[in-house]
């Protein structure tokens, strides 16, 4: 049976205004247990958890830094009827772990590799790929 982004897509868990700091969305994704935030700013944006490493790397201070100076502004968005496989070999091509589901240029979903590999793998059912582990 054919798989599409729609059988796994999640919910959005977090959204950052671009002047949030970096420091309040650490806090935000991990309160949520996710590593992307969608950030509210004119052609939209997403914060991961690697940006915010990224930010750390090279010594900037968590608490003025904004979320708008390190997200990826105009992220990838595919359709919810597009097949999982075409989806999984845009993520490799493009080397990211996310993609935003839109249809109809409305924000439906988010798929991350966590949940592809979860239900690929046969560790998880079609959308009941638990959340990360604490700690």
């Amino acid at each position: 049976m054919e798989r599409f982004v729609r059988d796994v897509m999640a919910d959005v868990k977090v959204r950052l205004d671009p002047s949030s700091t970096l420091r309040q969305a650490a806090v935000d994704l991990a309160a949520a247990r996710t590593g992307l935030a969608i950030v509210d700013a004119g052609d939209g944006g997403v914060l991961t958890e690697r940006d915010v490493l990224r930010a750390i790397a090279v010594g900037t201070d968590l608490d003025t830094a904004t979320v708008g100076e390190f997200m990826t502004p105009r992220p990838i968005a595919v359709d919810p009827g597009l097949p999982l496989g075409e989806a999984c070999d845009l993520m490799i091509s493009r080397g990211v772990r996310h993609l935003l589901v839109s249809e109809g240029g409305t924000l439906v979903g988010v798929l991350n590799m966590r949940d592809v590999v979860g239900v690929l793998s046969g560790a998880a059912p079609l959308g009941a790929v638990p959340p990360a582990r604490e700690g």
